[in-house]
């Protein structure tokens, strides 16, 4: 047992040893590190970091490595070396030798604005924009890169975009001041952009960019919101005269609320928009559609409080579906008598119906229930008016016209006249009419065939015929 310890106790030992000369190299870096000799340092680290196959050291060498060139980059930038101290800074890649490596970027992109070197300051005022964003510099790099934008790219959105991310963040900084100059010299060029789509009618597309200027105007807040207001009021005219209605209403309000300027403009507008669905109203109503007649006149009071035209409007249309609901409501009464045959009490019914609802359909049933009370009463005397209405009357005008000529002719003892006389036929509800007239001349045998439920009149011979062309 006290062997097996001691041989355990030896392969610690050696273990220890070998460990310790395997991190000689580690050990000499970091002695070179800290007697400031840093270039050194770092092949040394380099190497040790390729050849090591301990992990916990490589990684601890790597830090020690990121120290080192730290301390280079600190000593080009103590000496205003900025482009040598951001590279030694870049390959330290630790927040600290980033809070320096802003500031290197920066001046080198300062310099290179000073040259006209656009294309290369734009380049590391970006890399700060992207990769370095909480860093102290962020107002004048975003002031720089809208110098590029305006003066190099010749690009106001982007300008203008850059203008927003320094007014969201630094608003109060110079930078932002000195920005809103420059946004002030390109704003008219912006606001025509809107002005132009304005004019070929894009109004959502003008809205959203005077929107977007209106939440960073610069100084032209005034200019931007009555613009706004004129768009909304020029899309409420323009959908006004499409008979688009929906959004008239509220695009006008918002046109007053961007330009108080545009109130009475808005006022008539609103008045023309509330007599179009008076109107529509009318036509529903018209067309006896008096639920969306209704809806239309009450749309307007939501336009014109207390619209008084519009609640006389409803009122007769309420009146008019009372007096609806009440005619149909006789109709089906007289329907049912004139199925029980109560030809009279329908026509009465249908006559009360037509007071409330002159329509042609009820006009038809009292024809109908008229034509069968007499049919049912009186059918002998129906056929015999039937026969003198006819055309106008043209058959009691004839055979007048016949007679008067002939008491001119002759004497009343020569003419001989058979008054109207009815004969029942074989077929249903149809009668034969007779009329004659004799004379010394000619002889007017009369016949017709009279159909009492269609009101037809027929000739029955030549002699009738001939009297009464069709």
């Amino acid at each position: 047992m006290i062997i097996r310890n001691k041989n355990f106790l030896l392969l610690i030992l050696m273990g220890i040893f070998l460990l310790s000369c395997t991190n000689l190299p580690y050990k000499k870096s970091v002695k070179t590190l800290n007697e400031g000799r840093y270039s050194q340092a770092v092949q040394e680290l380099d190497t040790y970091i390729e050849t090591s196959k301990h992990p916990a050291y490589k990684e601890k060498a790597k830090e020690l490595r990121s120290q080192a060139y730290y301390q280079l980059g600190l000593n080009e930038y103590e000496m205003g070396k900025y482009p040598e101290a951001s590279e030694y800074f870049f390959l330290a890649n630790s927040n600290k030798a980033d809070s320096l490596l802003d500031n290197c970027y920066f001046e080198i992109a300062k310099v290179a604005l000073d040259d006209l070197d656009y294309l290369k300051s734009s380049d590391y005022l970006s890399f700060i924009i992207y990769h370095l964003p909480e860093s102290e510099k962020m107002p004048e790099v975003l002031y720089n890169e809208i110098i590029i934008q305006i003066n190099y790219s010749k690009d106001i959105h982007a300008a203008y975009a850059t203008y927003q991310i320094l007014q969201n963040r630094f608003q109060t900084s110079d930078a932002f001041s000195q920005a809103t100059i420059i946004v002030n010299s390109f704003m008219p060029l912006l606001i025509d952009e809107a002005q132009t789509q304005w004019d070929n009618k894009l109004f959502a597309e003008a809205l959203n960019k005077l929107f977007l200027y209106l939440d960073y105007p610069a100084d032209f807040l005034k200019e931007i919101k009555q613009m706004i207001g004129n768009v909304y009021y020029t899309w409420a005219v323009s959908l006004l005269q499409n008979r688009e209605l929906d959004n008239v209403k509220t695009y006008l309000l918002y046109a007053e609320e961007y330009d108080p300027k545009l109130a009475d403009k808005m006022n008539d507008k609103l008045t023309e928009l509330a007599s179009i669905y008076i109107t529509r109203g009318d036509n529903f109503l018209f067309e006896r559609d008096v639920s969306n007649a209704i809806l239309s006149y009450q749309k307007t009071l939501d336009i014109i409080e207390n619209y008084q035209l519009a609640y006389d409007k409803i009122a007769r249309a309420e009146e008019f579906a009372r007096r609806i609901a009440q005619a149909a409501q006789l109709i089906e009464e007289g329907d049912t008598q004139f199925y029980n045959e109560e030809y009279a009490e329908a026509y009465d019914s249908y006559s009360e119906a037509y007071k409330l609802d002159s329509i042609p359909q009820i006009y038809d049933k009292i024809n109908l229930a008229y034509i069968w009370t007499r049919i049912s009463n009186d059918p002998e005397q129906y056929a015999i008016e039937i026969v003198k209405q006819y055309k106008d009357g043209i058959i009691p005008n004839t055979i007048n016209d016949i007679e008067t000529s002939a008491q001119k002719n002759f004497s009343r003892q020569d003419i001989r006249v058979t008054p109207w006389q009815v004969f029942r036929t074989v077929t249903r509800n149809s009668y034969e009419v007779r009329y004659t007239i004799v004379i010394p001349d000619k002889n007017y045998f009369l016949r017709w065939l009279v159909r009492l439920e269609t009101g037809e009149v027929i000739p029955l011979n030549e002699v009738t015929e001939e009297l009464l062309p069709s």
